[in-house]
């Protein structure tokens, strides 16, 4: 006997980024924007339409998979589909599969080994490095019809930031990789009309939130955030193309008997930043120049 699933309906947003057929996708921005539940919702749909296909979830641990799918998925699928909690995974009549993983680092990565999947959800993706990301593409594959995707929720900050913005948000793509293949769609709390109205005052807190948290959590900027060290960088967010940077004072040639420093930082798992310093008589130290990157290696 069937058992009829009711899937609430996606807002316009999650809508759009549901419709998206590129390989890679990304959604969110802002917190309060429904990334779960698209998540949830679009692992049930692909599942119903493709008898056969397997899904993969994952997030960082495995609290939170447990807090944020684990236990809506039940309740939302009831007896539509077989969970085992061995393996984590749900099975549906047509013989689809969504299994639930979670990663903490690159070395719980290599515990997946061998998995394979069709479409791939990475929840939360900027808790991620890139050399996780670059590990779970891998487990995207399989000789069949079925379409390959993978997801990727995500807020501004965390230590991913760096390589969700390069490829998202900035579009900076590497020789590699294929520009048309990626997409991203950007949501508030305002688009998710169903917790506005269920929770209030949830969007007078991020709207109360002081400027810098605010921008990140309630607005999206990927240009401001919690953690950045040198705040006087950052200018108007608006003009961020055109205007980048500001600088801390004038320019001016360096004298010759000043000596020129080189500084290195690999990075936490990337990006890296070589830095250029001299130094004055009175023993004031200047940053010249750097080179600042997140590829693979420091070409």
């Amino acid at each position: 006997m069937l058992t009829r699933i009711v899937i609430p309906a996606f807002n316009r947003q999650q809508r759009r980024a549901a419709m998206i057929h590129v390989r890679h996708v990304a959604y969110g921005g802002a917190r309060g924007g429904g990334k779960s539940f698209f998540v949830r919702a679009k692992a049930i749909l692909l599942c119903v339409k493709h008898a056969g296909i397997k899904v993969m979830i994952m997030r960082r641990t495995y609290p939170e998979l447990k807090a944020n799918h684990i236990g809506p998925l039940k309740a939302l699928l009831g007896n539509a589909a077989k969970y085992n909690e061995q393996e984590k995974t749900f099975t549906f009549p047509n013989g689809s599969t969504i299994m639930l993983r979670y990663a903490k680092n690159e070395a719980d990565m290599e515990h997946y080994q061998g998995l394979e999947c069709d479409v791939l959800f990475i929840d939360e993706a900027t808790q991620w490095t890139y050399e996780m990301y670059v590990k779970a593409k891998a487990f995207v594959r399989g000789v069949n019809g079925f379409p390959k995707r993978i997801y990727l929720t995500c807020n501004p900050g965390g230590r991913g930031h760096a390589w969700v913005k390069r490829l998202f948000i900035d579009r900076k793509f590497l020789p590699e990789e294929n520009p048309d293949e990626y997409q991203f769609v950007r949501s508030t709390v305002y688009d998710n009309k169903a917790l506005m109205e269920s929770d209030p005052d949830y969007v007078k807190q991020l709207e109360s939130l002081p400027d810098k948290l605010r921008k990140a959590w309630l607005e999206g900027s990927w240009d401001i955030y919690e953690g950045q060290f040198f705040e006087e960088f950052i200018d108007n967010p608006e003009e961020y193309d055109t205007h980048r940077y500001t600088h801390v004072i004038n320019p001016f040639d360096i004298p010759k008997s000043w000596p020129i420093y080189r500084s290195f930082d690999w990075g936490y798992s990337k990006p890296f930043s070589c830095g250029y310093w001299t130094i004055d008589y009175d023993g004031v130290l200047y940053r010249v120049t750097e080179l600042y990157g997140c590829t693979k290696t420091p070409n």
